[in-house]
C-alpha cells in the first residue's frame, strides 16, 4: 500500500469505529441520563458582580444549595476573595447583599441542581434519600413537578410536603 492509501484506509477504520461504537453497545442509550435543562442564577442585584467575580475561580452554581444568613455570606465571601485584592469593596459588599437575598435560610430550593449533601439538609431527609433523588435525577433528567420527586424510592413524601412552597423545579 502506498502512503496515501495507508492514510484513507486509516480514516475509514477511524469512521468505522466512532459510527459502529455505539451500535455494538446497545444499553449506550438507556445508561444516558436526558439532558438536565441549564440552571440559570435567579435575577437580583449584585447578580452580575457575583457571576463575573466568582465564576474566575468556580461553577457560580456552587452556591445554590446553600441557605446561609447574612453573617455567613459575609464569611464566605472574605474567605473566598482574601488573595483577590483587585475586588473592591463595593463588588464584594454587591455579591453579599445578592447571595443573602437570594440563597437564605427558608429560601426556594432548586431540586434539580443541589447537590445530596445540601438536599438533605434544605428538604429535611436523610443523606440516604437526597442521594436516591439525585440518582433518579441523573438517571431520568430533571423533576417538573412534586409528584415526580415523591416517586422516588424509599422517600418520605411527608418531608417534601412540609417544603413544597419552597421546592423549584
Amino acid at each position: 500500500m502506498n502512503t496515501s492509501t495507508r492514510l484513507s484506509f486509516s480514516a475509514l477504520v477511524a469512521l468505522v469505529f466512532a459510527f459502529a461504537t455505539p451500535l455494538l453497545s446497545p444499553n449506550l442509550r438507556a445508561r444516558q441520563a436526558p439532558a438536565t435543562p441549564a440552571f440559570t442564577m435567579p435575577p437580583g442585584a449584585g447578580k452580575d458582580t457575583f457571576e463575573s467575580v466568582c465564576s474566575l475561580c468556580h461553577s457560580p452554581n456552587a452556591v445554590v444549595g446553600k441557605q446561609f444568613t447574612r453573617a455567613q455570606w459575609e464569611a464566605k465571601v472574605i474567605e473566598m476573595l482574601q488573595e483577590e485584592p483587585d475586588v473592591t469593596a463595593d463588588e464584594r459588599a454587591a455579591i453579599v447583599e445578592y447571595l443573602t437575598a437570594t440563597f437564605k435560610p427558608d429560601g426556594k430550593i432548586y431540586v434539580n441542581v443541589i447537590p445530596a449533601k445540601d438536599l438533605a439538609t434544605a428538604l429535611g431527609v436523610t443523606i440516604d434519600e437526597a442521594t436516591a433523588i439525585v440518582q433518579q435525577r441523573e438517571q431520568r433528567g430533571a423533576f417538573k413537578t412534586l409528584d415526580d420527586l415523591k416517586s422516588v424510592p424509599g422517600l418520605d413524601a411527608r418531608k417534601l410536603e412540609a417544603v413544597r412552597a419552597r421546592l423549584t423545579f
